[in-house]
This record gives structure tokens, C-alpha cells and sequence, in this order.
């Protein structure tokens, strides 16, 4: 049975615990706030960029290459990891769809942060990838464009990240920042939309080649963030729930040994009393 004194130890340990925790909440949810509100203005201009990115290509999809970009014909994918732990499973969730497709359909791959490359030893030893040290803080422009210029290359550019939806909801996404994968609607019997280009159609394939592929694989890298941040504050304030559970039963222990202590205590005044009765009765 467990003593006054371990109790005591537990719940002061408990508490301590529980201290830290809130702090690292609240360094979780001020990082959150920080970074939320330039994600979700920024994600709905650049996402319909890489609509007008994919219109742009499938416009001009049978103009001769030179005229449009030297790729190496390829396919990446980039996996979004972290630095560190404590971001819930939001990482993990990403990593699932991230190597089923991998394993499908055979990409070269990228992956982004130590956690990243602690799972892929883990998951896929065999699996040959190309690392890159990145921070889970902010994007570090040096970093962003050694990247930049190993992905260029690709013909598509699949980057696997998390996605902030609420601050109970997470989900892992997968989206083509090169614009390839996404599909063009047009009406039923309508012919493929035509576009007027101003300088010139090599002009605007440079721009989108460099500063709005570029924009679009930041904004990626931002939501990661924001989706991990979130994740992280979920699985803290879970913690200090189950903490403040346990401090919960440690407390009825406490009030169970303290109730068996007097208990004692009360039948040692009994019992003396007895003896002096007989002794003098």
C-alpha cells in the first residue's frame, strides 16, 4: 500500500508537472495566434493562384518545351516533418499518406526536419531520400532557397504537410505546388480557355516558375506550421487533463491515508483507555 509520504512526493511532482505544461500551452498558443492569421489570408489568394497556375499550363500544354521549362521529367515528394516532438500525431497522420504514396507510385523524395528523417530510418530504411535541415519556428530564407533549387528540377511537385482547419481538427494534405496535379474544369462541349499573354508566354512562365511556384511551397511550410502549433496546444491540454485526473485519484489516496492514520490513531486512545480500566477497575 502506498504511503503518506509517497503520495505527498506524487502530487508535488504532479503539480510541477502540471506547471510546466501550461507554460508550454501557452508558448504553443502564443506561437499559434502568430503565425494563424497570415496563413488563412494568404491560403485562399495562393490557392487560387495555383488554379490560375494549373489553367496557364493546361492552355499551353502542347507548346514546345523550350518554350515553356526544362524539367528532368520527374515526379518529388515532399515530406514536412518537424525538428521535435510534442506536436500530437498530426505528424504522423502526414508521414501515413505521405509514404503510401511513395510506396505506389515511386517518387523521388524529400524530407523536411529531423523527425522526418528519424521516421523514414524507422518506416522505410530502404528508401533512399534527400534531407534538409529546416526549423519549426519560422522559415529560414537560406534554407527556403537551397531547397527551392534542388525542387526546381521537378516536373511535379507533390509537398505533404498538415493543414490547420480548427483547433480541434488537423488534417494531413498533399498538394502540387508546380500546378500539375490539379485538375482544369471547363463546361461540357466548351473549348479549352485561351489566354492573351503580356510580354510574352516565356515572360509569365519564368514568373510562375520562380516567384509564385515559390510563394506556393512557402505557404505550404507556413500551414505545416500552423497545423502542428495547433496539434501541439490539442495534445497539451489533453495532458493537463490527465494530470489533473491523477491528481484527482492521488488526492482520494491522500484523504484514505489520512483517514487510516486517525483510524489508528483513535484505536490506540481506545485500546489504552481499555488497559487502564482493567488495570484499575
Amino acid at each position: 500500500m502506498i504511503s503518506k509520504k509517497q503520495i505527498k512526493i506524487e502530487i508535488e511532482g504532479l503539480n510541477a508537472l502540471k506547471g510546466l505544461v501550461e507554460v508550454y500551452e501557452e508558448v504553443a498558443a502564443g506561437r499559434m495566434q502568430k503565425v494563424r492569421g497570415a496563413v488563412m489570408q494568404s491560403r485562399q489568394f495562393l490557392m487560387g493562384l495555383l488554379q490560375v497556375f494549373s489553367k496557364v499550363r493546361a492552355a499551353y500544354a502542347g507548346m514546345e518545351k523550350s518554350k515553356w521549362r526544362q524539367k528532368n521529367g520527374k515526379s518529388v515528394a515532399v515530406f514536412v516533418s518537424a525538428n521535435a516532438g510534442l506536436y500530437g500525431d498530426i505528424v504522423d497522420r502526414t508521414f501515413e499518406i505521405f509514404s503510401d504514396y511513395v510506396r505506389q507510385n515511386k517518387p523521388e523524395v524529400v524530407v523536411l526536419g529531423k523527425l522526418g528523417l528519424k521516421m523514414m530510418s524507422d518506416r522505410m530504411p530502404k528508401q533512399l531520400f534527400n534531407y534538409f535541415d529546416f526549423s519549426d519556428e519560422h522559415v529560414e530564407m537560406e534554407s527556403f532557397e537551397i531547397i527551392m533549387r534542388y525542387l526546381i528540377q521537378f516536373e511535379v511537385i507533390l509537398v505533404f504537410y498538415g493543414t490547420f482547419k480548427t483547433i480541434l481538427s488537423q488534417v494531413p494534405t498533399m498538394t502540387s505546388v508546380s500546378g500539375g496535379e490539379i485538375e482544369v474544369e471547363d463546361l461540357p462541349g466548351k473549348k479549352p480557355s485561351k489566354f492573351l499573354f503580356e510580354p510574352s508566354v516565356e515572360t509569365i512562365a519564368q514568373v510562375f516558375e520562380g516567384e509564385i511556384l515559390s510563394s506556393l511551397f512557402e505557404q505550404t511550410l507556413h500551414e505545416s506550421q500552423l497545423a502542428k502549433f495547433a496539434s501541439r496546444l490539442l495534445a497539451l491540454d489533453h495532458s493537463v487533463d490527465n494530470i489533473e485526473n491523477r491528481l484527482t485519484v492521488m488526492h482520494t489516496k491522500e484523504r484514505s491515508a489520512r483517514h487510516r492514520l486517525m483510524n489508528k490513531k483513535m484505536l490506540g486512545t481506545v485500546s489504552g483507555v481499555s488497559l487502564w480500566g482493567r488495570r484499575y477497575g
